[in-house]
């Protein structure tokens, strides 16, 4: 029955209760009936049997043909048996049936209940008869007899059963009413039951346009005007959850920082793109359910983690992520909703690798501008003790001292000029503005700068580019970076040697090349040669005047107009120093 519809199982309720309740009313009405047709048979015929005793004859009667006469006089005309019997049982008289032939009386129910309170009935089964019988008997007080009548209950029967058919008849039309009336009760319960379903199943389905007809009883009306109430709440407040949720989404995708959420049993439940990218690219749902041990391969973030759940709240610390190569400064964060749900952590990660080259580049950069500066100072210092301590007694030795610290002192100002020029290359927050000139006046004002020292070196530079070639530029700082390679070129070469500086503009590129004929660089430090304060012979260059920031410095001026620095030195065939740049540029930033 549980697997019926809602319609056949209330029509099946319904209709057994009205078999019930129908068959229950027809038993009790015909047992009333049935005992009320009995009684009033009864009450007749008793009345019927007193009326006889009424009309019996002052003179005793006896058994014999007076008896039998009168018998036979009371039950003229009726279908009813008349007996006469005295105290001993014996039947006087009976119209029926002869008397002699008949047993004794004595022991029957009505005969001695009439003997003893003046009247007594019985309904039996007749063996005289061979039937129902329906018997009254009258106590004759004058006569000292009792007079029975006795009639057939069949008539009766007849007539219950003719009221039997009557009610059934009745019953059977109950039943098909009631049930055509369930019929239309079932199917309207029904119809609203699954115009509700129906409802739900759109709901469920996430479709909340879909509304009740509001018809029906009130109580139906009250239930369909609730749904469509509900329906309309449950649309605000999934909208509400849906916009929060892509709000949500759209902060994590929007998050620079890695953000992955981990269960109580450290596996991925979700990560935002940028986690994603720091893994690997792909597909992130093949990382959803495993541990994070598996995905990150870190076993101090798992640790991280893992003193989270116990401790039950956040952490922060910087590890190293070996496999990217990446220092990430974590957070950690204990999320709880309640005892029945399991814990969850947060963990999202900052990359601080920049930043941890940058302090390393910091640190070196002190340790070496304090080294830079403090030989020259040393050296200074060294010198004015010994002059102090008696050497100006001697003039040939203190020009000569005096001519180092000269020297010195003329280095320690050109590194202060070059740490002074780089900071404010490198500084970002400076706009410089650029001016369109021929590049040809560029280099030759480059070159100018170096011409007496390659005299002394009997070095010549030569300059090649054509007249027509337009370079868009800050002047000042792009003579310094050329100036930078040509002294270098002059400073660094030997004798008889020639530099030769071109200058050429294709489509979209300008080209400044700084060739010369020196010693070269060796393959392993080029990668390096544009760090600051690296030097590939420290001591030839510390005493040539060499700050070490030159090429640093043409790199950052280089990277400010839009364009890079590059170099090319086959080992003992010189070196050839191109800076490439676009012909518009803007300069905005230090690169």
């Amino acid at each position: 029955m549980f697997n019926k519809s809602f319609f056949q199982q209330l029509f099946y309720t319904i209709f057994i209760l009205l078999v019930i309740t129908v068959a229950l009313y027809f038993t009790v009405t015909i047992a009333v009936v049935k005992r009320g047709m009995y009684r009033d048979a009864l009450q007749r015929q008793m009345s019927i049997t007193r009326m006889a005793v009424n009309l019996m004859p002052q003179d005793r009667i006896e058994a014999g043909d007076n008896a039998q006469q009168f018998a036979e006089l009371l039950s003229l005309g009726t279908e009813v048996r008349v007996t006469i019997i005295d105290r001993d049982g014996l039947v006087l008289a009976d119209n029926k049936e002869n008397p002699a032939a008949m047993d004794n009386h004595a022991y029957r129910p009505e005969i001695r209940k009439a003997f003893m309170e003046g009247t007594g009935s019985s309904s039996r089964y007749s063996n005289t008869l061979s039937q129902m019988m329906l018997y009254t008997a009258v106590h004759d007080r004058n006569q000292d007899v009792v007079v029975r009548l006795s009639e057939s209950i069949e008539e009766i029967q007849e007539d219950v059963d003719r009221i039997y058919e009557q009610i059934l008849l009745i019953f059977a039309l109950v039943l098909v009413l009631g049930s055509l009336a369930t019929i239309f009760i079932a199917r309207r319960l029904s119809s609203t039951l699954n115009a509700v379903q129906d409802v739900a199943g759109e709901f469920a389905r996430g479709n909340f346009d879909i509304e009740l007809d509001v018809t029906g009883s009130r109580e139906a009306i009250s239930l369909t005007r609730s749904i469509n109430t509900m329906g309309r709440q449950l649309q605000d407040k999934i909208s509400t959850i849906t916009y929060q949720k892509n709000e949500l989404q759209g902060m994590l995708n929007s998050m620079r920082e890695p953000v992955i959420l981990l269960n109580h049993r450290l596996e991925v439940k979700e990560m935002n793109p940028s986690a994603l990218a720091m893994l690997e690219p792909g597909d992130g749902l093949t990382y959803l359910g495993k541990g994070l041990l598996q995905v990150m391969r870190s076993v101090e973030v798992c640790e991280l983690v893992e003193k989270t759940l116990a401790d039950e709240k956040g952490i922060e610390s910087i590890v190293y992520y070996g496999d990217k190569d990446l220092y990430l400064q974590v957070y950690t964060n204990f999320l709880y909703r309640d005892e029945e749900t399991p814990p969850t952590v947060l963990l999202v990660m900052n990359d601080i690798t920049q930043i941890k080259k940058l302090e390393e580049m910091r640190k070196d950069f002190v340790a070496n501008v304090s080294h830079e500066l403090k030989t020259p100072v040393t050296s200074i210092m060294g010198y004015v003790e010994t002059l102090r301590a008696g050497a100006l007694k001697y003039p040939d030795k203190a020009e000569e001292f005096l001519e180092i610290m000269f020297r010195q002192t003329r280095n320690l100002n050109a590194l202060i000029d070059d740490l002074l020029t780089l900071s404010r290359v490198e500084d970002g927050r400076r706009r410089f503005h650029k001016e369109t000139f021929p590049l040809i006046d560029l280099l030759s004002s480059a070159v100018s700068v170096s011409q007496l020292k390659a005299k002394e070196k009997h070095s010549t530079i030569e300059v090649d580019c054509s007249t027509t070639c337009q370079l868009s530029a800050h002047p000042v700082l792009m003579e310094q970076a050329v100036s930078n390679l040509v002294e270098n070129a002059v400073k660094y070469c030997p004798e008889h040697t020639r530099i030769t500086v071109r200058g050429y503009c294709d489509e979209s590129e300008i080209h400044i090349e700084v060739q010369d004929e020196g010693y070269g660089i060796p393959q392993e430090d080029l990668p390096r040669i544009f760090e600051r304060f690296y030097r590939v012979d420290k001591a030839r260059s510390r005493d040539m005047g060499g700050t070490g920031l030159g090429l640093a410095i043409v790199k950052h001026i280089s990277q400010i107009h839009g364009g890079s620095v590059s170099v090319k030195s086959p080992e003992g065939e010189g070196c050839t120093f191109t800076i490439t740049m676009p012909k518009s540029s803007d300069l905005n930033t230090a690169g």
